[in-house]
């Protein structure tokens, strides 16, 4: 059941044909958030095309259209109540079902992207068998996600369980993209980094400072080397998403929690200080594991085509 699939991000969008959790092929594209979901989707339309004639898939053999989206999506209707400030601005007005229907007449499922990473993740990964779970994503934002006894927490607008990003961990902090102050993605997370080392007294001294992008993945490179602002802000960032898992845990009580999203990479040395923050701080006592996705940067890809394809197949 060959499905496509995007998993559309802040910095990229990944592409793919995938064919009962098997990506067959996969591309990347500049997701350009600021030009709207619309925009979008006219890029993301060709490229999908694309990979039919690379793969040798023939078009009326695609089942599916799976979409994950940076957005809150209400579980029932699919309407997409708000996007992060910046970030395809006119998903909320935008007529997605009514696009998909014209341009490919194909059933086609869309959800917040942590949703479907935790669901690749739930079928295929690390969360095999697991009832109760909860992910965070880390990445351009920070993305939560929820699953217990064995059902998406969606609630009325599907905002339940996805705001771990938004929740205020500084009432003295900067006002964040979502409207709140002082939350997890204003301290720790991909969108806010350059800023956050810019502003810190130590940055002219950094190597950070000769880095043509200041990344995470530059962070943790020059942390391991010694660099002082590196380690302090990878010491920060781990302590933020750290105190996020504690809140998901202290929220929906689960029995595993994953670590996902690019950021995720480093779970070598993200995991361990988490264990270490976790059983120092959570009310609860007993052991809650933390592990990194097992699918890595795969996993909301392959969970959104799991996800459409379900979909797809319960509706005819």
């Amino acid at each position: 059941m060959a499905v496509w699939a995007a998993d559309v991000g802040g910095t990229n969008i990944k592409l793919a044909i995938v064919d009962r959790g098997r990506i067959l092929r996969m591309r990347e594209i500049a997701a350009n958030p600021a030009a709207g979901l619309r925009r979008a989707m006219d890029r993301i339309a060709p490229v999908w095309l694309e990979l039919c004639a690379q793969t040798g898939i023939a078009e009326y053999a695609i089942t599916a259209i799976g979409l994950a989206i940076p957005a809150i999506v209400a579980p029932e209707s699919g309407k997409i109540w708000a996007v992060p400030g910046g970030k395809f601005a006119d998903a909320p007005k935008f007529k997605l079902a009514a696009w998909i229907d014209k341009k490919f007449r194909k059933p086609a499922y869309w959800c917040n992207d942590a949703h479907a990473a935790l669901a690749g993740e739930i079928k295929y990964g690390v969360a095999r068998g697991v009832k109760n779970v909860g992910m965070i994503t880390l990445g351009t934002g920070v993305g939560t996600a929820v699953v217990m006894r064995g059902n998406a927490l969606t609630g009325t607008h599907g905002l339940a369980g996805n705001a771990g990003g938004h929740n205020t961990i500084d009432v003295g902090g900067a006002r964040c993209r979502c409207g709140n102050i002082g939350c997890v993605e204003t301290h720790a997370s991909s969108w806010a980094l350059a800023a956050q080392a810019a502003h810190s007294p130590l940055f002219s001294q950094s190597a950070l400072a000769a880095e043509a992008t200041i990344t995470y993945e530059a962070v943790f490179r020059l942390a391991g080397k010694g660099d002082l602002l590196a380690r302090q802000l990878r010491a920060q960032s781990i302590k933020i998403w750290a105190i996020t898992a504690v809140a998901l845990i202290h929220n929906y009580d689960p029995e595993l929690l994953v670590i996902g999203g690019k950021i995720a990479q480093c779970a070598d040395v993200i995991v361990p200080h988490m264990h270490k923050f976790i059983r120092a701080h959570c009310w609860a006592k007993w052991n809650v594991p933390v592990r990194p996705a097992a699918l890595g940067n795969e996993a909301g890809i392959k969970g959104i085509a799991y996800l459409a394809a379900k979909d797809a197949k319960r509706s005819r």
